[in-house]
């Protein structure tokens, strides 16, 4: 059955309530996500900005910790999360309870140089920093950007280097180029080095129709079983959190500034533009474009296809903002 199903199924069992009747469901809704950034925003500007109260939803919300987030999500021990779309679809392969249900933003990375770069030819046998293996940043550079312009992963030196070093690391020649995500690459740019392929151009949609999409709202089957009317009220939360994020830069640096004070709030403004939040659901051709490299790398403990691993059917139900007022 696939998860559009189950989402159907769901609602037509309880399609003759009322929506005041489906809204008295006092389930208190787990909601797991890392730091607060262009990524994952959209719960820390529902909880800043009081957008779950107008949804009448009851959060419980944990916010801040990566590494908290990633281990919860990876066994299911929550009910809304916001992850990496590789690591949802990895862990989906492995049988955990976990589906796509809207997008995030897209974009927000590009490659730095360092300054004495002057082609993609200067990178070959030359070490490029990357924020981790396998996730959706890794598997585009090795599948989709170096053979774009005639590399391969055996003509480069991955190298793991955290975001916040990127910069010192290019400027020192420690590394020949990176792929950070923001605002890490603009402060390197910020800091001399050389933007070497743009957010918006990291993917060839020529080749490929979809940006480069790295997180997402992501749902245990479970919850949107059980409670489906919370559920979509969740995903609209979300898309109006998207819509003030493409329509109302001042919300989200508001929302950054008071949860991670120490962050640069120019540079701040500066990333903002190589962010989009353009999508409400992520394209087919992303998801299935990601789970074909995972195969190849043997990634996946089963097989698995577009609609094992989303059910986008709330967010293309999406009313428009604000949606709460729309609510039925």
């Amino acid at each position: 059955m696939t998860t559009r199903r189950t989402t159907i199924g769901a609602l037509t069992a309880l399609g003759l309530l009322t929506g005041a009747a489906q809204a008295q469901d006092t389930y208190t809704v787990r909601v797991v996500a890392g730091t607060a950034g262009y990524d994952h925003i959209q719960p820390f500007m529902a909880e800043y900005k009081k957008i779950w109260d107008k949804y009448g939803i009851k959060v419980d919300f944990k916010g801040g910790n990566y590494v908290r987030s990633n281990q919860m999500m990876s066994i299911g021990d929550f009910d809304v999360g916001y992850n990496q779309i590789a690591s949802t679809i990895r862990y989906n392969s492995a049988g955990v309870d976990n589906v796509i249900t809207a997008a995030s933003s897209a974009n927000c990375a590009s490659i730095v140089a360092a300054p004495n770069v002057t082609s993609w030819a200067d990178l070959k046998g030359k070490r490029i920093g990357i924020v981790t293996k396998f996730d959706v940043q890794y598997l585009t550079l090795l599948h989709h950007i170096l053979p774009r312009f005639g590399l391969s992963e055996k003509d480069v030196q991955l190298a793991a280097v955290p975001v916040p070093e990127v910069a010192a690391a290019l400027v020192t020649g420690d590394i020949a180029a990176a792929f950070p995500f923001e605002p890490y690459g603009a402060n390197a740019v910020k800091r001399g080095t050389k933007l070497l392929l743009p957010a918006a151009d990291l993917v060839d949609k020529s080749k490929l129709p979809s940006d480069m999409l790295r997180n997402s709202m992501v749902m245990t089957r479970k919850f949107i079983k059980e409670h489906p009317e919370l559920a979509k009220r969740m995903v609209w939360a979300h898309l109006d959190a998207v819509h003030l994020m493409r329509t109302d830069p001042s919300v989200a640096m508001d929302t950054l500034k008071h949860y991670v004070p120490n962050l640069d709030a120019g540079l701040l403004q500066e990333a903002y533009g190589n962010c989009g939040w353009s999508y409400n659901e992520v394209p087919r051709a992303w998801v299935e474009a990601l789970i074909g490299w995972m195969t190849e790398d043997k990634l996946l403990q089963k097989t698995v296809g577009y609609d094992d691993v989303v059910d986008d059917g709330f967010a293309k139900s999406y009313p428009g903002y604000p949606a709460y007022e729309k609510l039925k």
